[in-house]
């Protein structure tokens, strides 16, 4: 159980960037975590991170739409929100794609599936 003071575990937390696990690892244990990292910052140090390199349009389109105000009502702005939202559907569908096996996501008790 998770309130034992040590064994096998059986659950987990997360608090801020730590993970605990419960109860406590007797031994060390393999486990495969999936998770969302934050994006680097852009800066002098670090010119690209995931995000740039995977999804450059993003940047493109972000930065056309902020770029507006100082444009003075450019014509082009339609397109720039359409290739935006495009790029980030385009995100959204492949992470979407890569997190399930493409089969009917079923909910599973503690004898097997519904």
């Amino acid at each position: 159980m998770a309130g034992s003071s040590s064994g096998k575990p059986n659950a987990y937390t997360i608090v801020g960037d730590k993970i605990f696990f419960g109860p406590t690892p007797d031994s060390a244990y393999d486990y495969v975590i999936t998770y969302y990292k934050k994006f680097d910052a852009l800066s002098d140090a670090a010119p690209t991170n995931w995000l740039i390199l995977n999804a450059p349009d993003v940047y493109l389109y972000g930065t056309l739409m902020q770029a507006e105000p100082f444009l003075m009502n450019d014509q082009r702005i339609a397109v720039w929100e359409k290739g935006l939202r495009q790029s980030i559907a385009d995100l959204q569908m492949q992470d979407d794609k890569d997190r399930h096996s493409g089969s009917e996501l079923r909910v599973m008790n503690t004898s097997g599936y519904f």
